[in-house]
């Protein structure tokens, strides 16, 4: 992964730049090629999702732009514009909080990493305990959290660190739904007052229709790139527009699109457990 200058034929506003990246993985004496020759830029202050069936590659481009997976070819840029800021900061669906710890100390953990003296790191994480709704648990400890509670705290800790881009890997997949609704809301939110770039991995259609400003639609695997949407509702975003009939025409649109790809990884599956 390169700091670099844009390459050319990207836009100069680009905060991650991904060209020709394929990555395949191999176990025992298996070959397996999750993602193909993708090519996708996110701007500065961008909120993009990652919308396709299950493995077609959307969890391993991101954590190959976090840095914890290489690909296999290819290369991907990223811009730091401020060093005394974060470059980015990931939200996995799993929770991934220390249950040893209470949720400053878990809120806190980047600062205390990046040598944050303890009453700055305190006072940065009780802002950000009181912005995702944790008001009055910040000595609790996450087996007195609900799940809802737990990726709060994710979600604070992340956010704590202002990265320039937030990686988030279907951080609200395990969430009840009506849970997952009130953190979309609050996330619109919270997006829409620091404007870092932002990249979102999701299932769900209507979630990256509310949250982004561009979705990538990813094919079975391998996965590749198959059609961007630009969502056309302005910001700030009023959450109401869930229920307009311009929103449910573009989740229509975009299932159309995707639904012969989700058939088709199903298919798959299903072959690999057949009997021989």
């Amino acid at each position: 992964m390169s700091l670099t200058s844009h390459p050319t034929g990207t836009p100069a506003d680009a905060k991650v730049t991904v060209r020709a990246v394929s990555r395949t993985f191999h176990r025992g004496g298996s070959t397996t090629v999750a993602l193909e020759a993708a090519n996708l830029h996110i701007g500065r202050g961008e909120f993009v999702s990652l919308v396709g069936p299950s493995g077609c590659g959307k969890s391993t481009l991101l954590r190959m732009i976090a840095g914890l997976l290489r690909p296999s070819s290819g290369e991907i840029d990223i811009h730091h514009d401020d060093t005394s800021r974060s470059l980015c900061s990931v939200v996995f669906q799993e929770y991934s909080i220390f249950p040893w710890r209470t949720v400053t100390a878990n809120v806190r953990l980047g600062l205390d990493a990046a040598g944050i003296p303890r009453k700055v790191g305190n006072a940065r994480a009780a802002d950000w305990i009181e912005r995702v709704g944790l008001t009055g648990f910040a000595k609790a400890y996450p087996a007195t959290l609900s799940g809802g509670m737990k990726q709060r705290v994710a979600l604070a800790r992340a956010l704590v660190m202002e990265p320039e881009l937030l990686l988030m890997d279907e951080p609200f997949a395990a969430l009840d739904a009506q849970l997952r609704k009130v953190l979309q809301d609050e996330l619109v939110a919270i997006y829409e007052t620091l404007g870092n770039s932002v990249l979102f991995v999701t299932h769900s259609i209507e979630e990256a229709i509310l949250l982004s400003d561009r979705i990538v639609v990813m094919s079975a695997r391998p996965g590749r790139f198959k059609a961007e949407f630009t969502v056309p509702f302005e910001r700030p975003r009023d959450v109401a527009i869930r229920s307009s009939a311009e929103f449910g025409a573009l989740e229509e649109e975009i299932w159309a699109l995707l639904r012969d790809e989700v058939l088709a990884a199903a298919a798959d599956e299903s072959m690999a457990g057949a009997p021989a």
